[in-house]
């Protein structure tokens, strides 16, 4: 594997403790140094500028919601800002591919943010809110709306509800102000209870959903009924789970780089599954042990994934060969390691 020495990679750091916040990594020869770039509290999700050395992040539990943007270059760090997302618990968010528009998903207030981005990145005037509606069967989790992830495809903004068992898409309208920059496009219902969490893009324009709730996976096209996903167990495994519940709360998703595979974190059972999407009908081809606790977020590079354990405070690789995991190889130890994010220095 050759190494791009002007590529790190981030790692949010998630907890309470002077130790948590931005770590930057980098890996030469086989060889990982990390530092703390800020302190963040509880700091959960990051992205990336598309067009600027700028990365953007989410903190907060409970009734708290902050976002954060940060320059880094060659020459150093600079925070570029930190404010309230004007909601709580946010716990995803994208920039435009203008670069223009930030949203910022409020888990626990059901709403999304939308702050406007200046010149350099930085954020400009007050964040716009656009409230959801809706809900699902299980009422400990889908009681509300609950926007667990944000996107985009081409132009159009996707966001996955949890709460409300949806996938929404809405135009970006930049010429407009406040909440009226998102334009309803439609909605797409998943099956009921299965509080959709993370989805990505297959390239024949299905889209491969986590279904935190109902632990399965489901891929299928937009704007079908509830009855046109395909719907498969998550895991290979039965019984109580291994970390923080009895339940199996599956996590992230993310796609090979050639779309013929998806790979899914079973968190609670400390695995990652590995399902052949290349057919209509997914096929689970493979389930391996993450050997890290609560796999909370999966990183996907040319032949090898990378796996944040967040209970365990380790990053581990998993090298592939023909879209499939061959084992594992732990990376470095960092506490809370909850989110990775590839970032180019230049």
């Amino acid at each position: 594997m050759t190494v791009d020495q002007d590529q790190v990679l981030l790692v949010a750091s998630r907890g309470t403790g002077p130790e948590h916040g931005l770590w930057l990594w980098n890996e030469r020869a086989g060889d990982w140094t990390g530092r703390q770039v800020d302190k963040v509290a509880q700091l959960s999700s990051l992205t990336g500028h598309p067009h600027l050395p700028v990365v953007y992040g989410t903190s907060g539990m409970g009734d708290e919601g902050m976002i954060h943007g940060w320059r880094i270059d060659a020459g150093g760090e600079a925070t570029l800002g930190a404010k309230s997302s004007d909601g709580a618990e946010p716990c995803h968010l994208v920039v435009d591919p203008t670069g223009t528009l930030l949203v910022v998903t409020n888990y626990t207030t059901g709403t999304l943010g939308l702050q406007r981005l200046d010149a350099k990145g930085a954020f400009d005037g007050d964040i716009a809110l656009v409230q959801l509606s809706g809900s699902g069967p299980e009422k400990a989790r889908q009681e509300a709306a609950h926007p667990h992830q944000a996107f985009f495809n081409g132009s159009t903004l996707i966001v996955i509800d949890l709460g409300a068992d949806l996938i929404r898409e809405f135009r970006v309208d930049l010429a407009a102000t406040g909440a009226a920059m998102l334009e309803p496009l439609r909605t797409t219902p998943a099956p009921a209870g299965s509080g959709p969490r993370h989805g990505v893009v297959l390239p024949d324009g299905r889209l491969a959903v986590s279904g935190e709730l109902g632990e399965n996976l489901l891929t299928g096209h937009l704007g079908g009924d509830a009855d046109g996903w395909a719907d498969l167990r998550s895991t290979r495994k039965t019984g109580p789970a291994q970390t923080r519940w009895d339940r199996n709360y599956p996590g992230d998703i993310q796609r090979s780089a050639d779309g013929t595979h998806v790979y899914f974190a079973n968190r609670s059972y400390n695995t990652i599954a590995t399902f052949d999407v290349s057919a209509e009908t997914p096929i689970l081809v493979d389930e391996i042990d993450a050997t890290v606790e609560w796999p909370q977020h999966i990183l996907v590079e040319d032949d090898r994934l990378l796996v944040a354990g967040w209970d365990s405070s380790r990053v581990v690789a998993m090298p592939t060969k023909a879209g499939v995991p061959q084992g594992v190889a732990p990376l470095f130890d960092c506490d809370g390691a909850g989110w990775l994010h590839p970032h180019r220095l230049g």
